[in-house]
């Protein structure tokens, strides 16, 4: 099979996989939507948005500088690392579950001082552990080009979900405590199978281990400087990124309330496929962005470029068309009358998504070639102007400012990009 088809199959089986993980967070969302408070729902959306902070900080610490470096070493090597990083993988995301569960628990704000106790906290800290452990496995998946075995963990990862989700509406147990609690069984479940595929996929012969285990321990230590540097970098530049992506959730909350945050996260839940989708082209693309960028072949990272960003838009403008059509459908029948009138944040939504898109293939290339430090300054600068611009836009336009706010930074970042960073990189390469 030639690079291109390969590249593509591992795409489309990619783009299922992760529309089956989309579907699942939108099914999710929906249910809430329709049988929960707006507040328990706004209040669901600033954990989720927590809960994935925690899961980028563990994956910029490990699994993407690993992913990196993974894709330059030798066969044996890269097992050696996959071996060693799933170890470090499990106390990075229990010391993140630990940390989520104190804030939610100590932290009134993380709750907007809501009835919510002890059981919320110790759920979504359970949900932290086991998505940070099953991401791995993910990771794993990725970087050996098995994305066949990574469409068979998240196939069980969501029918578990599926199972329990649909006992808990049958017994009227529907809960953000249970759901989280739901979505951290499913998870831990699908990690402990997973770690059994790790151990099998990373194995050596013990006469080729013995023989080469200088060599590989030489090249461990080697790689994790190099690892660990990237990584304090990729932290550093994931908390800004965070912070510029989902300030709004929380700035949303203190100047409108939580039922402001409500409203934009279901409109923005109605385009999540999209991100997600980007995610997934992601997934396939950064490693094959890392080998043309270590052979230096720019043509080909060029080609890559604009097939991706011709692809991805494209995929962004036919789902935006489509779901506004059906947008009066869902709000009769799926979202219901107290989310009415979400025609102008999906079509802000739709724009943000279509420049992140955009700007998302150029900090992939800029990870994908280690230029984690540039990120960061760039993520610095990006998070100032969006604190300063929604501050202002969200007193003036109320919920739609804080999109347009995230647009404005969106279009400043995809400049920078194209048009400075990614050409530094490509003269120093």
């Amino acid at each position: 099979m030639s690079v291109t088809k390969k590249f593509l199959s591992s795409s489309i089986l990619s783009v299922i996989d992760q529309g089956m993980l989309s579907a699942l967070n939108f099914a999710i969302g929906m249910l809430l939507i329709r049988l929960v408070t707006k507040e328990d729902y706004g209040l669901y959306g600033q954990l989720y948005a927590g809960g994935l902070l925690a899961g980028l900080v563990v994956d910029s610490w490990i699994a993407g500088p690993l992913t990196t470096v993974a894709s330059a070493v030798h066969d044996a090597t890269r097992k050696a690392l996959l071996r060693h990083y799933w170890i470090r993988q499990i106390w990075s995301t229990l010391l993140m579950g630990g940390l989520a569960f104190a804030i939610v628990e100590f932290v009134p704000a993380a709750t907007h001082n809501s009835h919510k106790g002890n059981l919320l906290a110790l759920a979504f800290g359970a949900y932290v552990i086991g998505n940070g452990l099953r991401e791995y496995g993910r990771t794993v998946g990725f970087i050996q080009s098995d994305i066949v075995a990574v469409l068979r963990q998240d196939v069980l990862y969501v029918g578990l979900v599926v199972i329990s989700l649909a006992g808990l509406f049958a017994g009227d147990y529907l809960g953000l405590e249970n759901i989280f609690l739901s979505l951290a069984g499913a998870s831990i479940l699908c990690s402990a199978i997973g770690a059994g595929r790790l151990k099998a996929s990373t194995h050596t012969p013990l006469a080729e281990e013995h023989e080469a285990q200088d060599e590989m321990q030489k090249a461990i230590t080697e790689h994790q400087d190099t690892i660990s540097g990237h990584g304090r970098w990729a932290i550093l530049g994931v908390l800004v990124g965070w912070l510029s992506n989902y300030s709004y959730v929380y700035l949303s909350g203190a100047w409108l309330g939580v039922a402001a945050i409500a409203d934009l996260n279901a409109s923005r839940l109605l385009l999540m496929p999209i991100p997600l989708a980007v995610a997934a082209w992601s997934r396939i693309a950064r490693p094959e962005a890392s080998r043309l960028m270590a052979d230096q072949n720019w043509a080909g990272l060029r080609k890559l470029t604009l097939f991706s960003i011709a692809g991805i838009e494209l995929v962004v403008l036919a789902y935006v068309v489509v779901l506004l059509l059906m947008l009066p459908w869902l709000e009769a029948h799926v979202i219901g009358s107290k989310y009415s009138g979400l025609d102008p944040l999906v079509m802000l939504w739709g724009g943000y998504f279509a420049i992140n898109a955009a700007r998302w293939v150029g900090t992939s290339w800029l990870s994908s070639g280690g230029a984690f430090r540039s990120l960061f300054f760039l993520g610095s600068v990006t998070l100032a102007l969006v604190l300063a611009i929604t501050s202002w836009a969200i007193p003036h336009w109320g919920s739609a400012g804080a999109i347009i706010a995230l647009m404005v930074v969106e279009v400043f970042e995809l400049f920078v990009v194209w048009k400075f960073i990614l050409p530094g990189l490509q003269k120093k390469g």
